[in-house]
């Protein structure tokens, strides 16, 4: 059976803190929006381009009642045309509510003959309170980058100019015509440190276990903010092997890539990125990966024939590891 260095063994764990989701034609228009949403996209550096049916509005669907208001969207999924219900809790502040001629894409709320508020459809499948056809709401990852140049750039920069969104975009029209391409913008929580200690393991001596504090103040320095995004695009993209991302998709993680050396430095076992998109009420999946609202990628950072895992908490011969605590939680 393969040995545990340390004592004492780290792991880097990344975890979401916020999501932001739009179409791509209102990336240009994100600092029209709340301060709240603007100040959460000028901090996301990690970017999602997915993919889901496109959706329009059933323009005779609309009831408005006192209590609920109910209607429907249409959609195509493998050719096949589809319906799915929706509601909101309430009635609508608004003298009347309607819907855009074709392709009937945007609900608008009416004062005194003037829309004074419009929800996209593709926003709308996300706000409802209620949906019949769960699927609508099921995202597939099909690209993950990242955008942190010195420090300044947002992911809202970088996608102005971005030629991987055009890229997708045209084979989304060409091949999927029935489907639509969104963003999702992560903002991510600086990095924890994980730590796990085995006392029970007597082929270890405590006394040439790791300097625990002076490695953690290595990580502080070491592990910049540029390499933290990185790490997550490097995470992410390895594990939904989303269809437009070539790099890290199978070599990752390998002590030759350039991005990982800082971290070999300090001698972590494990690297962990989570993911969670609960607050944009969807799942995301990938060909590789079934749909979840939380998903979480982990990897031993050596080799475990060489190592014991990180996650083989009770040492024994064919115990957990990397694989057993990576994939949709829920």
């Amino acid at each position: 059976m393969t040995d545990r260095k340390y004592v004492t063994e780290l792991a880097l764990g990344f975890f979401s803190k916020g999501v932001v989701l739009l179409h791509p034609k209102d990336i240009r228009t994100i600092d029209q929006q709340s301060p709240q949403a603007t100040e959460l996209a000028e901090d996301c550096h990690i970017y999602l381009i997915i993919k889901r049916p496109r959706l329009s509005y059933l323009p005779s669907s609309l009831v408005i009642g006192d209590e609920k208001t109910v209607g429907r969207f249409k959609y195509a999924k493998n050719g096949v045309v589809k319906e799915a219900e929706f509601s909101l809790q309430g009635k609508p502040d608004a003298d009347s509510v309607e819907i855009s001629s074709y392709p009937h894409t945007k609900l608008s709320l009416v004062r005194g003959g003037e829309p004074v508020f419009t929800i996209p459809a593709h926003l709308m499948s996300m706000m409802c309170d209620y949906i019949s056809e769960p699927e609508v709401r099921d995202l597939e990852v099909v690209y993950v980058g990242m955008s942190y140049a010195d420090g300044k750039r947002s992911a809202k920069d970088r996608l102005l100019s971005h030629s991987t969104l055009q890229q997708v975009l045209a084979d989304l029209n060409q091949d999927f015509p029935d489907m639509e391409a969104l963003i999702i913008m992560v903002q991510y929580e600086p990095p924890q440190v994980l730590i796990s200690i085995d006392g029970r393991d007597k082929s270890l001596d405590p006394n040439r276990d790791r300097h625990v504090v002076s490695d953690l103040k290595r990580q502080q320095t070491v592990v910049t903010k540029d390499l933290q995004i990185a790490l997550i695009e490097a995470a992410l993209i390895k594990y939904f092997e989303p269809c437009y991302n070539d790099k890290y998709k199978k070599r990752f993680p390998q002590p030759t890539q350039k991005i990982l050396q800082e971290v070999y430095d300090i001698d972590f076992g494990a690297l962990i990125t989570e993911i969670n998109t609960e607050e944009i009420k969807s799942r995301l999946f990938s060909n590789v990966r079934s749909a979840g609202y939380h998903h979480i990628a982990s990897y031993d950072l050596h080799d475990p024939s060489e190592r014991r895992s990180f996650f083989n908490a009770m040492n024994v011969e064919h115990g957990s590891d990397a694989d057993n605590h990576s994939g949709p939680i829920y």
